[in-house]
């Protein structure tokens, strides 16, 4: 606010129905925090997830004749699922109702500038707290993993969009921690003097992650769409002032800030209050970023698992019978991708017609056992024993199907891959 006449000056109807209307609009979609922001606090928001998760899948049945279940349990109801449209739906059509309601029934307020002061601040800390965790989990990479020796595997046409995203975050630490600094350093709206510059920086980020899931098909598209809007949003207070300063080259007055709670006593409980929730919101980003990175870090490929790498298939044999590689022989075994780290094992089969069969791999160093389940039907299990012939050549034995198998596999070194082989250079010749 540029005065203090701004808390009485009057607000044109159609400013206050369209603030009316945002105002539950935004509250809606970001509750129940900050109450979902930490895991001591999760249990109270279980209700209301539970009540979502009955009025949604209801509404889509009745409605829209959808199923409507969360695509992803971290997102729920933000996500671009059935389940996160009819949410958006719902969240518009009471908005509408309680907008226009508000209206009938409140004739006498002028405007709902301190109600204002309170949404903005609302957002604030909803919008510093994604990107305290959309910060960290790159500072502390765990977002994106290092490129395995599956994904050097997969051809360029056969990555998903988002894998191929993933993959091109993931090559470069640096770059990932940049980003996630940036994201960090947004932050700075969690202080009031500080608010127009933190969201400036947020609307930039966003604006970044928003084209690239757009883009890139990351089904998150309309939870990320709502931080950049939520970030424009805590921008356009400051509006005149920019324009004045980067366009117009006029002067700007210095704002003042009044107190959202004007009792001295209440208002020092809540400074501290507000504090706390500052403290408590980078403190959960921070840990939560460090644990991921212990399980899911973009350096615990470190750790692998057991025959992890790339094998050729030297010779197979099926049913005691030595098997040509023929590209029409859809059983014979071409190569076997061992893949992991702490956060998965998994493996790719591929066959000499270029089928690959996509499995969750567990290998037993004490037993010389491979146990190899397929990653759509559970019920699809192989066990193999093997032996190695010398630190890079396995011999594999056992069942696949109705076939018995033996085949023998040479290690592939993975410095053959140019994405791997290639690192930073100052100077290309």
């Amino acid at each position: 606010m540029d005065s203090l006449t701004n808390v009485t000056a009057s607000w044109h109807p159609a400013k206050k129905f369209l603030f009316r209307f945002f105002f539950i609009y935004f509250f809606i979609y970001c509750f129940p925090f900050p109450i979902d922001a930490f895991e001591f606090t999760k249990p109270v928001a279980q209700p209301f997830y539970k009540f979502l998760d009955w009025l949604i899948p209801y509404c889509a049945g009745k409605w829209f004749h959808l199923h409507a279940t969360p695509a992803f349990a971290m997102f729920d109801k933000m996500d671009d699922s059935n389940y996160g449209l009819v949410f958006l739906y719902l969240n518009v059509v009471i908005s509408s109702v309680v907008a226009i309601t508000w209206s009938l029934l409140d004739q006498r307020d002028t405007n709902y500038e301190r109600l204002y002061q309170w949404l903005r601040l609302y957002l604030r800390y909803y919008l510093a707290a994604y990107l305290f965790g959309y910060g960290f989990v790159k500072v502390f990479p765990s977002q994106f993993q290092a490129i395995t020796a599956s994904r050097l595997s997969l051809s360029v046409g056969e990555q998903s969009p988002m894998l191929l995203a993933w993959n091109f975050m993931g090559y470069s630490v640096v770059m990932m921690r940049l980003n996630g600094t940036a994201e960090v350093i947004a932050g700075l709206l969690l202080f009031r003097r500080t608010t127009t510059l933190g969201a400036i920086l947020s609307g930039c980020v966003f604006s970044f992650i928003v084209m690239m899931n757009f883009c890139f098909n990351v089904p998150v598209r309309l939870f990320t769409s709502h931080l950049l809007i939520i970030s424009g949003f805590l921008v356009l207070e400051e509006r005149q002032k920019l324009l004045n300063i980067f366009l117009l080259n006029k002067p700007t007055n210095p704002t003042v800030y009044l107190p959202l709670i004007t009792r001295s006593p209440w208002q020092k409980t809540f400074l501290v209050l507000e504090k706390l929730l500052a403290i408590c919101i980078l403190y959960s980003g921070i840990l939560s970023a460090i644990e991921a990175e212990k399980e899911y870090g973009w350096n615990s490929n470190s750790k692998l698992v057991p025959l992890y790498g790339v094998y050729n298939t030297a010779y197979f044999i099926r049913n005691h019978d030595t098997m040509p590689p023929m590209e029409t022989d859809s059983l014979r075994w071409k190569q076997l991708v061992i893949d992991g780290g702490n956060w998965e094992q998994s493996g790719i089969i591929e066959f000499t017609t270029g089928k690959k069969f996509f499995c969750n791999i567990k290998v037993d160093t004490v037993q010389k056992i491979i146990r190899v389940q397929s990653q759509t039907d559970t019920t699809e299990n192989y066990l193999f024993h093997y032996s190695m012939r010398n630190d890079n050549d396995i011999l594999l034995k056992g069942f696949y199907g109705k076939d018995s198998i033996e085949l023998l596999m040479n290690k592939y070194d993975l410095n053959n891959y140019l994405l791997y082989r290639e690192k930073f250079k100052w100077i290309a010749e």
